[in-house]
């Protein structure tokens, strides 16, 4: 049948086929994910659905077959691409997505727990500090090269603290042993972010960022081209080494004396150290590090219990007797430190013999001041340097210091600023 009645013309054939006017429906409210598009053809499109003449084109938006033709051409190129795959290439993917997903997890975790800290020791005072990647901590250690190492937590196996170089610049990175599992090193690693976050002194090991991707954050010092007193004075001499004299042993002693006056004194609440650890240099120049077991003294306190930890021979009397603590057991183990930096003795050795003796430290050595034998006890090195009168008194001086910083009983012993004026 052509079109009217009549026969059709070629005219009619190149004629466009009038298209008829959908009714479309009223716009509603989008809601996410509550409705779907569908075709007009669908019998629910709209109220009163028309259907077009034959021949005639679909009334569908280009922009949504363009859309539908890109979604189904681009999911079978990402099947394509999986199902060409080989199997190693596929797992080193799903390893590499678990890794990036399990250091996400750690850098939350930790940041949530440094946060925490910092802003509780903050005072509302603004700590710039720098965020490491794993892979920039490798770099700078040469994947924590065993040549690299600084010092050792000997006694708990906490940490080891390595030299690196970042940016053109000498770093040293503190690598916490253990997990997440394991609590005593977690606690330290935060506890050394708490403290050392506060401090700012010449004679303390200043932090410079961290790493939290790690199940344990790996802090980052400034440089620290340091050696320990084990290193210098109590372990076999080393020949690149100048011997230490007194003038530079007593310089240390100063050194770290400022260090735990500042703790003691700078501070609203006292911050008692608990371990004397400390790296020195070619200049003899001496630094605190490591919080692990620092404690604040609460306002209004004298002094804390806490549970016994430390270094054997450094902890005082009254602490390894009871738990309880204050300042003055930081006095005492600087008087044992100032005794190894005299007699070039590990005091763990002396110690023992004390108790061989079933004799306190503090009278083992009494013995020696009394019949005035000290210098039997002191370093060789010291000896032979002390040629003068001047020398000897300070050296007399400074052993006095040490016999009235170990005494039994705190009260007895002199605070940090005044063993400082002792000393010179």
């Amino acid at each position: 049948m052509g079109i009217l009645g009549r026969a059709p013309t070629v005219e009619d054939t190149f004629k466009p086929v009038p298209q008829p006017r959908l009714e479309v429906p009223a716009r509603t409210k989008r809601h996410r994910f509550s409705q779907q598009r569908r075709l007009p053809c669908d019998s629910n499109w709209g109220a009163n659905p028309v259907k077009p003449l034959k021949g005639t084109p679909l009334p569908v938006e280009p922009t949504l077959l363009v859309k539908i033709k890109i979604k189904i051409e681009h999911s079978v190129f990402s099947i394509n691409q999986f199902a060409v795959c080989p199997q190693p290439q596929m797992g080193s993917i799903m390893r590499k997505f678990k890794d990036r997903i399990h250091k996400r997890a750690l850098m939350m975790r930790n940041g949530a727990s440094v946060l925490k800290e910092l802003i509780a020791s903050s005072n509302s005072k603004y700590y710039p500090y720098r965020i490491f990647s794993t892979q920039e901590i490798k770099l700078a250690t040469n994947n924590y090269d065993q040549k690299n190492v600084i010092a050792k937590d000997t006694s708990y196996n906490l940490y080891t603290m390595y030299k690196g170089f970042w940016q053109e610049r000498l770093i040293s990175v503190s690598q916490f042993h253990g997990h997440e599992c394991r609590p005593r090193a977690y606690e330290s690693c935060i506890n050394n972010v708490t403290y050392a976050t506060q401090m700012s002194h010449n004679n303390i090991l200043k932090l410079i960022g961290c790493c939290l991707e790690t199940p344990i954050p790996v802090l980052v010092f400034e440089s620290a081209q340091y050696e320990t007193l084990w290193d210098r004075i109590l372990g076999a001499p080393q020949p690149h080494f100048e011997p230490l004299l007194l003038k530079r042993r007593l310089k240390i002693a100063m050194d770290i004396a400022h260090a735990l006056a500042y703790l003691h004194f700078g501070f609203p609440r006292p911050i008692k150290f608990q371990d004397i650890m400390n790296l020195i240099n070619e200049e003899n120049d001496a630094k605190l590090f490591d919080f692990s077991l620092s404690i604040s003294i609460p306002e209004g306190e004298t002094h804390i219990t806490d549970t016994v930890m430390g270094t054997w021979g450094y902890c005082s009397p009254e602490y390894m007797r009871t738990g309880v603590f204050n300042e003055k057991s930081d006095v005492f183990s600087f008087g044992v430190f100032l005794f190894e930096l005299l007699t070039g003795w590990d005091v763990s050795d002396l110690v023992k013999d004390a108790h061989d003796l079933v004799c306190p430290f503090n009278e083992y050595l009494k013995n020696y001041f009394e019949d005035n034998r000290f210098t039997e006890i002191v370093d060789p090195i010291i000896v032979e340097d002390v040629l003068s009168i001047e020398k000897e008194q300070q050296l007399h001086a400074s052993a006095q210091v040490t016999f009235e910083c170990i005494k039994d009983s705190p009260a007895d012993r002199p605070s940090m600023s005044t063993g400082i004026f002792m000393i010179y």
